[in-house]
């Protein structure tokens, strides 16, 4: 008895069709990890990013080494956007719910105000306060206007010098 092989046949034998499989799922599986590690919200800077790059924290970080007096540069140094002058940090801390007036016409309190019907506790105009009340407020370790305010803590944010700049150009606005 002769056993005769159909070499015209399409199907495949049985061990080629489990490489086959494996092989594609291998692939998905790759495919499955990439796409979960490239996702957005893995990175964790991507959850709280506003508290990495703002302006404000600049004063925290440690003084920057100083470089041999005849070395030269290879591209121009950036010039520091906060002087820590009361204006400035005003600017970066202050300006987008107070405005830049100070009389509680910034852009984020309004919104709040417009679309979200917050109220305010106390009057957002800053500038008929004393300068005392506003370096008080500002020195703050929790919200100092009451758990139901907007207003965040600076306390642990700014020196106190810093806090006093703030207050004393608030004072020189004009009421």
């Amino acid at each position: 008895m002769i056993n005769r092989v159909n070499t015209d046949s399409p199907i495949l034998p049985a061990h080629k069709g489990r490489g086959i499989k494996r092989w594609l799922v291998g692939i998905a599986m790759l495919f499955g990890i990439v796409v979960v590690g490239c996702s957005q919200g893995s990175y964790p800077v991507d959850i709280f990013y506003e508290q990495h790059y703002q302006q404000s924290y600049k004063s925290h970080e440690p003084p920057r080494l100083i470089g041999v007096a005849g070395a030269v540069a290879f591209y121009p140094a950036a010039a520091s956007v906060v002087t820590n002058s009361g204006a400035d940090l005003y600017l970066v801390n202050c300006q987008v719910c107070h405005g830049a007036d100070a009389k509680g016409t910034g852009p984020v309190l309004n919104k709040m105000q417009d679309v979200y019907g917050y109220t305010p506790i106390v009057d957002p105009n800053i500038t008929t306060r004393p300068i005392s009340f506003i370096a008080a407020r500002l020195a703050s370790n929790t919200r100092p206007l009451g758990p139901t305010s907007v207003m965040p803590p600076f306390g642990k944010l700014l020196s106190a010098d810093e806090r006093m700049a703030i207050a004393e150009y608030v004072g020189s606005l004009p009421k």
